[in-house]
């Protein structure tokens, strides 16, 4: 019975998020609503937050950017907000807002701020960063001139071989069967359809590089090589290390059958 009630609150709350209605927290610097939006999820990396900032305040991007941030960890929520509070910006950084999730939601819940800024009329190119990234300072630059409202250009980019991890990174600008969603950047419009959130399998919730790369496919995007390099931070702290048995028994699954057919 436990059990049964909490998978019900959980959809509960999911019907509510994809529909754009949860709160959040906006700190405004110098905001002229021309900025690239750049979402990110937080979960067991506070101590990132600040390094996060200041690359982004570094980018060589003039219009700027506007960071909106999804904490899955409430516990880790103030310190967030200290940093945001004492952070001062002298470049790019023009503003940032924080949702503070009811419960880990994983790295899909990030693409909440997505659907939000397609349903209030946003139809642009959205960046998608994760927090041990270090990226450059024109990484915003590349990825702009890059994009194409039909493709995703991400940094993650693979031929598959076989299974799931029997794989073969590409060229930059080679078209590619796999994506990683952290340091790409896609058109908002793709958010625009609702199954993105509502025909994942629940037990797959957590997978949400699979199903990304699942339902751009599906809905007729191009998956290219972003010509980008990143640098990498406490790789010990992702969350992926114990999930390889899932990935490859969720990418066998879609290539039986797809949930949007």
């Amino acid at each position: 019975m436990r059990a049964r009630l909490k998978h019900i609150a959980a959809t509960t709350v999911r019907l509510a998020l994809r529909h754009g209605m949860f709160t959040s927290r906006g700190t405004r610097w110098s905001l002229t609503g021309h900025e690239t939006p750049v979402l990110m999820c937080l979960w067991n990396r506070p101590e990132r937050i600040g390094a996060v900032l200041e690359q982004l305040d570094r980018q060589d991007h003039p219009d700027g950017v506007r960071l909106y941030l999804w904490n899955n960890r409430r516990s880790d929520h103030g310190r967030y907000l200290q940093a945001i509070d004492a952070f001062r910006p002298a470049g790019s950084l023009h503003a940032v807002d924080i949702a503070k999730s009811p419960f880990n939601l994983g790295s899909i819940a990030r693409f909440y701020w997505a659907r939000r800024l397609q349903r209030r009329g946003r139809d642009a190119p959205v960046i998608v960063l994760d927090d041990d990234e270090q990226i450059p300072d024109d990484f915003v630059s590349i990825a702009l001139a890059a994009y194409r409202p039909d493709e995703v250009a991400a940094f993650w980019a693979f031929r598959v071989l076989g299974d799931y991890f029997d794989r073969a990174p590409v060229a930059p600008g080679e078209e590619a069967d796999h994506v990683g969603p952290g340091g790409m950047v896609c058109s908002l419009r793709l958010f625009s359809d609702l199954r993105f959130f509502t025909k994942i399998p629940a037990r797959y919730w957590m997978l949400d590089d699979i199903w990304f790369t699942h339902f751009a496919r599906h809905s007729g995007r191009r998956l290219v090589k972003l010509p980008v390099e990143l640098e990498f931070v406490l790789e010990e702290t992702n969350q992926h290390w114990g999930q390889s048995g899932e990935k490859i028994e969720f990418y066998r699954e879609l290539q039986r059958a797809s949930p949007l057919d």
